[in-house]
Protein backbone atom coordinates (compact mmCIF):
# COMPACT_ATOMS: atom_id res chain seq x y z
CA UNK A 1 0.00 0.00 0.00
CA UNK A 2 1.18 3.13 -1.02
CA UNK A 3 1.84 6.07 1.13
CA UNK A 4 0.44 9.52 0.76
CA UNK A 5 2.05 12.04 -1.42
CA UNK A 6 4.46 14.16 0.61
CA UNK A 7 2.75 18.16 0.49
CA UNK A 8 4.87 20.29 -1.10
CA UNK A 9 6.48 22.70 1.66
CA UNK A 10 5.63 26.28 1.42
CA UNK A 11 8.50 28.65 2.39
CA UNK A 12 7.79 32.15 4.37
CA UNK A 13 8.69 35.55 3.08
CA UNK A 14 11.64 35.85 6.18
CA UNK A 15 12.77 32.18 5.25
CA UNK A 16 13.19 33.10 1.61
CA UNK A 17 14.80 36.79 2.71
CA UNK A 18 17.12 34.45 4.90
CA UNK A 19 18.63 32.72 2.21
CA UNK A 20 18.68 35.95 -0.39
CA UNK A 21 20.35 37.64 1.95
CA UNK A 22 22.66 34.50 2.68
CA UNK A 23 23.60 34.16 -1.24
CA UNK A 24 24.55 37.78 -1.86
CA UNK A 25 26.67 38.03 1.37
CA UNK A 26 28.43 34.76 -0.03
CA UNK A 27 31.97 34.32 -1.57
CA UNK A 28 32.86 31.84 -4.21
CA UNK A 29 33.51 28.91 -1.10
CA UNK A 30 29.02 28.94 -2.36
CA UNK A 31 29.53 26.07 -5.06
CA UNK A 32 26.37 27.33 -6.90
CA UNK A 33 28.11 30.89 -7.43
CA UNK A 34 31.47 29.19 -7.73
CA UNK A 35 29.72 27.36 -10.68
CA UNK A 36 28.46 30.60 -12.13
CA UNK A 37 31.36 32.79 -12.06
CA UNK A 38 33.57 29.56 -13.49
CA UNK A 39 31.52 28.74 -16.08
CA UNK A 40 32.92 32.18 -18.21
CA UNK A 41 35.83 31.80 -19.60
CA UNK A 42 37.64 35.17 -18.71
CA UNK A 43 37.14 33.47 -14.61
CA UNK A 44 38.10 29.86 -15.71
CA UNK A 45 41.31 30.17 -17.79
CA UNK A 46 43.47 32.62 -15.41
CA UNK A 47 42.42 30.23 -12.81
CA UNK A 48 43.79 27.12 -14.55
CA UNK A 49 46.91 28.74 -15.77
CA UNK A 50 47.16 29.59 -11.39
CA UNK A 51 46.49 25.49 -10.74
CA UNK A 52 48.56 24.21 -13.38
CA UNK A 53 51.48 26.78 -14.48
CA UNK A 54 53.25 23.92 -15.77
CA UNK A 55 50.72 23.33 -18.60
CA UNK A 56 51.00 26.74 -20.43
CA UNK A 57 47.40 26.89 -20.99
CA UNK A 58 46.73 30.01 -23.10
CA UNK A 59 43.07 29.26 -24.76
CA UNK A 60 39.89 27.69 -23.16
CA UNK A 61 38.61 26.37 -26.46
CA UNK A 62 35.65 24.98 -24.97
CA UNK A 63 33.72 25.20 -21.89
CA UNK A 64 30.60 23.27 -20.90
CA UNK A 65 28.25 23.82 -17.44
CA UNK A 66 27.00 21.04 -16.50
CA UNK A 67 24.23 21.40 -13.77
CA UNK A 68 22.73 18.02 -12.05
CA UNK A 69 19.72 18.10 -9.72
CA UNK A 70 19.21 15.25 -7.45
CA UNK A 71 15.69 15.37 -5.84
CA UNK A 72 17.21 12.43 -3.42
CA UNK A 73 19.95 14.70 -1.50
CA UNK A 74 21.45 18.04 -3.30
CA UNK A 75 22.18 19.86 -6.43
CA UNK A 76 25.43 19.05 -8.22
CA UNK A 77 27.52 21.76 -10.26
CA UNK A 78 30.53 21.04 -11.80
CA UNK A 79 32.90 22.85 -15.25
CA UNK A 80 34.38 20.88 -18.09
CA UNK A 81 36.57 22.92 -20.46
CA UNK A 82 39.09 22.13 -23.04
CA UNK A 83 42.16 24.50 -23.80
CA UNK A 84 44.02 24.53 -26.78
CA UNK A 85 46.41 21.76 -26.92
CA UNK A 86 43.43 19.34 -25.98
CA UNK A 87 44.19 19.23 -21.93
CA UNK A 88 40.38 18.28 -20.42
CA UNK A 89 39.62 19.72 -17.54
CA UNK A 90 37.10 18.92 -14.90
CA UNK A 91 36.28 21.57 -12.46
CA UNK A 92 34.19 21.82 -9.22
CA UNK A 93 34.07 23.26 -5.77
CA UNK A 94 32.94 20.93 -2.88
CA UNK A 95 31.95 22.52 0.03
CA UNK A 96 30.80 19.51 2.43
CA UNK A 97 33.08 16.38 3.02
CA UNK A 98 31.32 13.46 2.37
CA UNK A 99 34.46 10.90 2.18
CA UNK A 100 33.89 10.04 -1.47
CA UNK A 101 36.66 12.26 -3.06
CA UNK A 102 38.46 9.30 -4.55
CA UNK A 103 35.27 7.52 -6.02
CA UNK A 104 33.80 10.92 -7.19
CA UNK A 105 37.07 11.52 -9.44
CA UNK A 106 37.32 8.20 -10.91
CA UNK A 107 33.35 8.49 -11.74
CA UNK A 108 33.93 11.71 -13.68
CA UNK A 109 36.97 10.49 -15.12
CA UNK A 110 35.21 7.72 -16.16
CA UNK A 111 32.59 9.49 -17.85
CA UNK A 112 35.22 11.98 -19.34
CA UNK A 113 37.27 9.15 -20.96
CA UNK A 114 33.55 7.46 -22.52
CA UNK A 115 33.28 10.72 -24.14
CA UNK A 116 36.41 11.08 -25.70
CA UNK A 117 36.17 7.37 -26.87
CA UNK A 118 32.46 8.23 -28.22
CA UNK A 119 33.97 10.62 -30.24
CA UNK A 120 35.90 8.08 -32.32
CA UNK A 121 39.49 8.84 -29.97
CA UNK A 122 41.49 5.22 -29.71
CA UNK A 123 42.47 3.90 -26.26
CA UNK A 124 46.08 5.33 -27.67
CA UNK A 125 45.15 8.85 -27.94
CA UNK A 126 43.14 9.58 -25.04
CA UNK A 127 43.72 13.33 -24.25
CA UNK A 128 45.05 13.81 -20.36
CA UNK A 129 42.40 14.52 -17.90
CA UNK A 130 42.42 17.01 -14.97
CA UNK A 131 39.92 16.52 -12.04
CA UNK A 132 40.18 19.62 -10.17
CA UNK A 133 38.23 19.58 -6.74
CA UNK A 134 38.51 23.14 -4.92
CA UNK A 135 37.26 22.13 -1.23
CA UNK A 136 36.78 23.76 2.01
CA UNK A 137 38.51 21.12 3.92
CA UNK A 138 41.19 18.66 4.27
CA UNK A 139 40.51 16.63 0.62
CA UNK A 140 42.58 13.54 1.82
CA UNK A 141 43.52 13.95 5.38
CA UNK A 142 47.30 14.38 5.32
CA UNK A 143 47.06 18.42 6.01
CA UNK A 144 48.10 19.07 2.86
CA UNK A 145 46.83 22.47 1.27
CA UNK A 146 47.64 20.88 -2.59
CA UNK A 147 47.52 17.15 -3.43
CA UNK A 148 47.78 15.94 -6.56
CA UNK A 149 47.31 12.02 -7.80
CA UNK A 150 48.52 10.95 -10.81
CA UNK A 151 48.16 7.82 -13.04
CA UNK A 152 50.77 7.67 -16.06
CA UNK A 153 50.63 6.16 -19.79
CA UNK A 154 54.50 5.28 -19.35
CA UNK A 155 57.84 7.05 -18.36
CA UNK A 156 57.99 9.65 -21.08
CA UNK A 157 54.48 10.43 -21.03
CA UNK A 158 53.78 11.51 -17.28
CA UNK A 159 50.67 13.64 -17.92
CA UNK A 160 48.97 11.41 -21.14
CA UNK A 161 46.52 9.67 -18.73
CA UNK A 162 44.98 11.37 -15.53
CA UNK A 163 45.50 13.64 -12.97
CA UNK A 164 43.73 14.02 -9.73
CA UNK A 165 43.80 17.58 -8.10
CA UNK A 166 42.68 18.75 -4.61
CA UNK A 167 43.33 22.16 -3.02
CA UNK A 168 42.10 23.18 -0.11
CA UNK A 169 41.23 26.79 0.25
CA UNK A 170 40.52 27.06 4.10
CA UNK A 171 44.25 25.27 4.82
CA UNK A 172 45.73 27.55 7.61
CA UNK A 173 49.49 27.53 5.80
CA UNK A 174 50.16 28.32 2.31
CA UNK A 175 51.98 25.53 0.64
CA UNK A 176 50.96 27.38 -3.23
CA UNK A 177 52.61 29.85 -5.58
CA UNK A 178 51.50 33.16 -4.17
CA UNK A 179 48.90 33.82 -7.33
CA UNK A 180 47.26 30.47 -6.25
CA UNK A 181 47.22 31.67 -2.62
CA UNK A 182 45.40 34.63 -3.29
CA UNK A 183 43.10 33.30 -5.17
CA UNK A 184 41.93 30.58 -2.55
CA UNK A 185 41.76 33.58 -0.51
CA UNK A 186 39.68 35.24 -2.18
CA UNK A 187 37.53 32.05 -2.72
CA UNK A 188 36.71 31.46 0.95
CA UNK A 189 37.05 35.05 2.38
CA UNK A 190 36.77 37.01 -0.13
CA UNK A 191 39.42 39.37 0.74
CA UNK A 192 40.45 40.97 -2.44
CA UNK A 193 44.13 41.68 -3.81
CA UNK A 194 44.62 44.84 -4.75
CA UNK A 195 47.75 44.49 -6.45
CA UNK A 196 45.93 41.30 -8.58
CA UNK A 197 44.48 42.68 -12.13
CA UNK A 198 42.63 38.84 -12.10
CA UNK A 199 41.41 38.58 -8.58
CA UNK A 200 39.47 42.48 -8.72
CA UNK A 201 38.65 41.46 -12.02
CA UNK A 202 36.93 37.86 -9.99
CA UNK A 203 35.33 40.39 -7.51
CA UNK A 204 32.98 42.06 -10.29
CA UNK A 205 32.47 39.08 -11.85
CA UNK A 206 31.04 37.30 -8.44
CA UNK A 207 29.02 40.70 -7.89
CA UNK A 208 27.87 40.65 -10.95
CA UNK A 209 26.80 36.51 -10.79
CA UNK A 210 25.00 37.88 -7.64
CA UNK A 211 22.70 40.45 -9.47
CA UNK A 212 21.54 37.79 -12.20
CA UNK A 213 17.97 37.45 -11.27
CA UNK A 214 18.30 33.82 -13.09
CA UNK A 215 20.54 32.74 -10.91
CA UNK A 216 19.90 34.44 -7.93
CA UNK A 217 15.90 32.62 -7.85
CA UNK A 218 17.69 29.28 -8.85
CA UNK A 219 20.37 29.78 -5.96
CA UNK A 220 17.41 30.31 -3.89
CA UNK A 221 15.44 27.82 -4.70
CA UNK A 222 18.43 25.25 -4.37
CA UNK A 223 19.32 26.72 -0.80
CA UNK A 224 15.59 25.89 0.45
CA UNK A 225 15.39 22.96 -0.95
CA UNK A 226 18.14 21.99 1.12
CA UNK A 227 17.60 23.73 4.52
CA UNK A 228 14.37 21.84 3.89
CA UNK A 229 16.44 18.13 3.64
CA UNK A 230 18.95 19.33 7.09
CA UNK A 231 15.29 19.89 8.86
CA UNK A 232 13.80 16.66 7.82
CA UNK A 233 17.35 14.54 8.78
CA UNK A 234 17.46 16.34 12.46
CA UNK A 235 13.55 15.48 13.12
CA UNK A 236 14.46 11.49 11.94
CA UNK A 237 17.59 11.73 14.39
CA UNK A 238 15.17 13.75 16.76
CA UNK A 239 12.69 10.60 16.37
CA UNK A 240 15.40 7.95 16.30
CA UNK A 241 16.19 9.08 19.76
CA UNK A 242 12.72 9.04 20.76
CA UNK A 243 12.49 5.38 20.23
CA UNK A 244 16.17 4.61 21.21
CA UNK A 245 14.58 6.10 25.29
CA UNK A 246 11.31 3.97 24.78
CA UNK A 247 13.17 0.94 23.72
CA UNK A 248 16.17 1.24 26.16
CA UNK A 249 18.27 1.94 24.17
CA UNK A 250 18.71 5.72 23.85
CA UNK A 251 22.50 6.10 24.29
CA UNK A 252 23.64 3.66 21.23
CA UNK A 253 20.98 4.92 19.33
CA UNK A 254 22.52 8.55 19.82
CA UNK A 255 25.94 7.17 19.15
CA UNK A 256 25.45 5.47 16.15
CA UNK A 257 23.32 8.31 14.60
CA UNK A 258 25.95 10.91 14.92
CA UNK A 259 28.44 8.62 13.54
CA UNK A 260 26.19 8.19 10.49
CA UNK A 261 25.71 12.18 10.15
CA UNK A 262 29.35 13.04 10.83
CA UNK A 263 30.62 10.88 8.32
CA UNK A 264 27.89 10.87 5.70
CA UNK A 265 26.22 8.26 5.61
CA UNK A 266 23.18 8.98 6.97
CA UNK A 267 20.90 10.64 3.91
CA UNK A 268 17.46 11.47 3.85
CA UNK A 269 14.33 9.50 1.85
CA UNK A 270 12.10 11.63 -0.07
CA UNK A 271 9.15 10.37 -1.18
CA UNK A 272 8.86 10.80 -5.22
Amino acid sequence: MMGKPRRKRRYTAAEKAAVLQKFEQATLSNDYLFFRVMQQKDALLPTLQRVLPELGIVKICQVVAQQHLKATWQSKEFIFAEDQAGNQFNVEMQVANEHNLIQRSLAYFAGMVNNQLDQGVKYRDLKPIYVIFFTRFDPLGYQHQFERCRIMAGEHQPDRLLNFIYLDVTAPTAQVNPALQRLCEFIETGEVAPNDPFILKLEQMQAKAKMNSEWRDEAMKINLREQDIEYRIEKGIAQGIEQGVVQGTNETTLKMIRAMKDDGRLKPKLSA
